[in-house]
């Protein structure tokens, strides 16, 4: 099991016991060295008080299982505009919001999510009401949602 794996193991059910969504984590490396970043949801928005009190929980629980042994900054952040939607409870949440969907064979196409199922996932086509397309989720590299100005 990789580290990720391991710290979403480690820390959903805690961070939900808190009040919050765990929707992702990443470790990535920056120039000041890497930063291990929890990304939080709750409906009702995220305050710094909200990331302040899951990174409290967070540091002192990472301590205790020791899983990192380099040196690392710890981060709790909500969600942006701009990251990927990942999980289907991510679909799920913008169900009604234009979505970009990137395919892995360089095509993309604006969408907003009809239904969701373990091998597809169906989008009504923004250009066409009536038009829907079925995508395996094999060949989806990216879904994203579209911001319009």
């Amino acid at each position: 099991m990789d580290l990720i794996n391991k710290l979403k193991e480690s820390f959903e059910e805690d961070i939900n016991t808190l009040g919050y969504e765990l929707c992702d984590i990443e470790f990535k490396g920056g120039k000041d060295g890497k930063i291990l970043t929890f990304y939080i949801y709750d409906e009702d928005g995220i305050t710094i008080e909200d990331c302040e009190k899951v990174s409290n929980f967070i540091d002192e629980k990472l301590d205790e299982l020791d899983l990192i042994k380099s040196s690392y900054y710890l981060e709790v952040s909500s969600q942006d505009l701009s990251r990927p939607l990942k999980t289907d409870r991510d679909l799920i949440r913008n169900y009604k919001e234009l979505l970009r969907v990137k395919l892995k064979n360089g095509n993309s196409f604006l969408g907003h999510i009809e239904e969701i199922n373990d091998d597809d996932l169906l989008f009504s086509l923004e250009k066409s009401n009536e038009e829907k397309k079925s995508v395996p989720r094999e060949e989806i590299k990216q879904i994203n949602i579209e911001i319009v100005f």
